[in-house]
């Protein structure tokens, strides 16, 4: 150690190295640190190993006081003998905060970095991708070893090592944001089982989980042996499915960025594409699974997108005289608008079997004009229904009230049901209403959504297929109104008027 401090118990450091998988003396490791007490410890730890650590700070430029926490990392780091960097990030416009500031982080971080997870996030982690509706992967959390060294410690233990130490931890006030789900379950769903079960829920979640890891990998062993080929459609359909599953996921993984597993609905979509019941599905990210001479095939996304940003400076004329005191140029003219129903209309014949089609279900009135293109797009004997429901009113933000105004004619147990959304912003409303079409037992619901309002989603939404994605504007035309005016524009505009 490079500086002298405060002299830490003899004991404290082997008893918590001994529950820790940092890597062996001399071996060079790179730990993110935030100043907070988890990364902190893992720098003390690291350091006491014998390690060549280089503590590395990023400023996410998310809150004020940046620079006096990259030097309370740079004080510990030259106290404990490592090296110091600091790297600055921007995060970019959107939902969850938390995901777009991680993805940030670990983009300018060492690929092989260390971090200061302890056993206790590994119990939130595990809670987080349970109603996150995550599958056994998710379910086995972290992996314990030199990316996560002292999973094995509990927070509370890295907080008194810092204390021994004489350090002195930044303090994340966003840690006891409840609009975190994390930190709702740190401060209340843990808790709460602690009070319930009689006991510490932390070290169970996170047994269960190494548990979980040892039969993960024991599939994904079975999973290769069978399925070596993926990409073989007659054998992915003859294979158990949960081996089929997990062969797919590793095989649609490894054909995106590599980062994040594809979700269910993907998987088993894809799955449906191996048994011959459609020929292509629709990924995320504006890829295709098609199948070909009984091989799949994952096609990048093509030019035309089946997600097309648009932005505030592709404009043109078209406005009516009656319209141009209150309405932009088009964000999205009509022409583009009948290109892009057209394609959509290509991809969900491809998607579903002639002998189950979906019913299309329209909600009104927004996407009247959308569901009248889109069905007639549609090369299969598809049936059409109607849905009302508000949470707009007549203002130009939503209340985040949903209330159905019309319900379904038809029964759709049993069916494909298609939801063709007209624009979606925060996602509330059709987080609800995919909720209320499940309860009811469909096949399957998936959502046709014309327009998605970039970075305004609250929730996490699986969206099979999308016309444009356009900026947090409101906007009115082909459908879209403002105090029910304006539906009959031709092309997509921005609304200039007064809010209502």
């Amino acid at each position: 150690m490079a500086e002298e401090g405060p002299a830490l118990p003899s004991t404290l450091i082997p008893e918590l190295l001994s529950r820790c998988t940092v890597p062996p003396g001399g071996a060079p490791l790179a730990c993110a640190v935030s100043g907070g007490a988890d990364s902190l410890a893992l720098l003390v730890l690291a350091a006491a190993a014998g390690c060549a650590v280089t503590a590395v700070h990023v400023d996410h430029g998310l809150r004020p006081g940046a620079e006096a926490e990259a030097e309370v990392v740079r004080a510990a780091a030259t106290r404990f003998g490592a090296r110091f960097e600091s790297r600055g990030v921007a995060v970019v416009a959107g939902p969850n905060l938390e995901a777009r500031a991680r993805k940030a982080r670990f983009a300018v971080l060492p690929a092989d970095v260390a971090t200061g997870h302890t056993m206790d996030d590994q119990a939130e982690t595990i809670l987080v991708n349970l109603l996150r509706g995550a599958g056994a992967d998710g379910l086995a959390g972290m992996e314990p070893g030199p990316r996560h060294p002292i999973l094995g410690l509990r927070r509370r233990e890295t907080h008194a090592l810092c204390a021994a130490a004489g350090l002195q931890p930044v303090c994340d006030e966003s840690n006891d944001d409840p609009a975190f789900v994390r930190n709702r379950i740190r401060h209340e769903v843990l808790p709460l089982c602690a009070r319930v079960s009689g006991r510490d829920p932390v070290p169970l979640l996170a047994r269960q989980a190494g548990v979980l890891r040892d039969e993960v990998a024991l599939l994904e062993s079975l999973a290769s042996y069978v399925l070596p080929d993926p990409a073989d459609a007659r054998a992915v359909a003859r294979a158990e499915r949960p081996l089929a599953r997990r062969a797919l996921r590793r095989w649609l993984r490894e054909a995106g960025d590599g980062e994040y597993p594809p979700s269910l609905a993907e998987v088993d979509r894809t799955l449906a594409v191996a048994a011959g019941a459609s020929e292509g599905t629709e990924l995320s990210g504006g890829r295709r699974v098609r199948r070909t001479g009984g091989r799949l095939r994952v096609e990048p996304e093509r030019r035309s997108g089946s997600v097309t940003p648009v932005t505030l400076d592709e404009s043109a004329a078209g406005v009516p005289s009656w319209a141009a005191a209150d309405v932009g140029p088009a964000l999205v003219d009509a022409d583009r608008l009948a290109s892009r129903v057209e394609e959509l209309g290509l991809q969900i014949t491809g998607d579903y079997a002639a002998d189950q089609p979906p019913l299309l279900v329209a909600v009104l009135k927004g996407a009247m004009l959308f569901m009248s293109d889109l069905c007639r797009a549609i090369a299969l004997p598809v049936d059409v229904d109607f849905m009302a429901v508000s949470s707009y009113g007549s203002a130009t933000k939503t209340s985040g009230v949903v209330r159905i105004v019309k319900d379904l004619d038809s029964e759709i147990e049993g069916r494909h049901v298609l939801v063709v959304e007209d624009i979606i912003d925060s996602g509330l409303t059709l987080n609800y209403l995919r909720r209320y079409l499940t309860s009811r037992q469909p096949k399957s619901v998936e959502i046709c959504a014309l327009l998605v309002k970039e970075g305004e989603q609250r929730v996490d939404l699986d969206l099979r297929y999308i016309g444009f994605t356009i900026p947090p504007e409101f906007v009115v035309g082909y459908g879209l109104d403002v105090a029910q005016r304006y539906r009959n524009l031709r092309g997509v505009h921005r609304y200039k008027g007064a809010e209502n």
